[in-house]
């Protein structure tokens, strides 16, 4: 996937500043949130330059990507908002398939509303003190208190400076793109730990980011998908039943979870169950539609903020996030456009900030100024 400039600047961002930075700038009075539905608006309600705007989606020319075999159909979904008004879609705004690495951004917000909740002290906090893994992960070279991992933090693993070497097993299995600092057995599951001591390589790894899924899973001592239906999702309309949030077991076990990568899961490693609670994503592998993408977008633009009330702190933590698949999520304070795309291909958010003159005009002042007038 060939990613535009401001979504490998959004990736760029989520990955690598200081999660002990807190933003506290103020929502801008005009930004509404979405019920059931989206109220809709205008490029001229928006306060977007027109020509601009119609020349932008004149460009954008979105297909479906096939996901490597799991969607065979090449559907797709995009949305596009601004100030929580729903400006314009491409596709099927409610299809659903998994969206690869958007879901590593949940996996960071199940992180943020630990240290929210008092239940991590820092993100820079060794991972050892938390959970060492003994008596669930299945060698003792991967425990937490062994090796390059007494220290680890949940910070490295959500950097990908973990020192994980492993993002796909059929890639691994085949020893391709292996980098020269790790050891390979090219037993995916075996190799899944950290090779060399964390934070001196960065290292696109979700074999990582499943360690810090199971590392989360047992600080909350629940479920990371309840966690957020419970922290976030329950307040901005988007229900339990929406999404789904795939488990390690089931990519592990599935050798054509990915048809055309036959066993891509194979580095998920036991534990799959912690304190009987299911470990889910870390590295993707969210289900949910671009509508509600694009509500999570929104959240990310508001910086935590929902309908006046804080959800989650204000920090790096809190961004947006690509999919390999041609997925997005993402949302932008600056201009307060926020995104949702389901593999779509042949479409990018580059020139989307051209476009804005202003801020969002207040929609239901103008109904109500215009409704005055034809009294009048």
């Amino acid at each position: 996937m060939k990613l535009s400039p401001a979504v490998a600047l959004s990736i760029l961002t989520f990955v690598l500043l200081p999660c002990s930075i807190t933003w506290t700038a103020e929502v801008p009075a005009w930004v509404v949130y979405p019920d059931d539905e989206w109220q809709t608006i205008t490029p001229e309600e928006a306060d977007l330059d027109v020509a601009k705007w119609d020349a932008w989606v004149a460009r954008q020319k979105p297909v479906g990507n096939e996901s490597w075999g799991q969607n065979p159909k090449r559907q797709f979904g995009v949305v596009v908002a601004r100030g929580g008004y729903l400006l314009k879609t491409f596709g099927d705004e409610d299809f659903k398939v998994n969206s690869a690495s958007v879901g590593k951004a949940f996996t960071s917000f199940a992180l943020q509303l630990a240290i929210d909740e008092g239940l991590i002290a820092d993100a820079n906090d060794p991972i050892q003190k938390y959970w060492t893994g003994e008596g669930g992960l299945d060698a003792e070279h991967k425990r937490m208190d062994r090796g390059h991992h007494r220290t680890l933090t949940f910070f490295h693993l959500h950097a990908m400076k973990g020192g994980f070497p492993i993002s796909n097993g059929w890639f691994w299995s085949t020893k391709r793109d292996v980098p020269s600092w790790a050891k390979w057995t090219g037993d995916p599951t075996a190799d899944n730990f950290a090779h060399i001591e964390p934070g001196k390589q960065r290292r696109y790894s979700s074999g990582g980011r499943w360690r810090l899924s199971q590392a989360l899973t047992a600080v909350w001592k629940r479920e990371l998908k309840d966690v957020l239906d419970e922290r976030l999702f329950g307040h901005m309309g988007i229900a339990p039943d929406d999404w789904q949030w795939t488990t390690g077991k089931e990519l592990h076990d599935n050798r054509e979870w990915y048809p055309g990568m036959p066993g891509y899961g194979l580095f998920c490693d036991p534990p799959y169950e912690i304190h009987n609670c299911r470990v889910q994503g870390g590295g993707g592998w969210v289900v949910m539609s671009a509508s509600n993408l694009a509500r999570v977008g929104l959240l990310v633009a508001t910086r935590g903020v929902w309908k006046g009330k804080r959800l989650i702190s204000d920090t790096p933590l809190v961004r947006g996030h690509a999919g390999g698949n041609s997925s997005l999520m993402d949302g932008w304070p600056d201009t307060m456009f926020s995104w949702g795309q389901m593999t779509a291909t042949g479409i990018s958010t580059r020139g989307l900030k051209e476009t804005v003159v202003g801020p969002v005009r207040n929609k239901k002042r103008i109904e109500g100024k215009h409704l005055k007038e034809k009294s009048l």
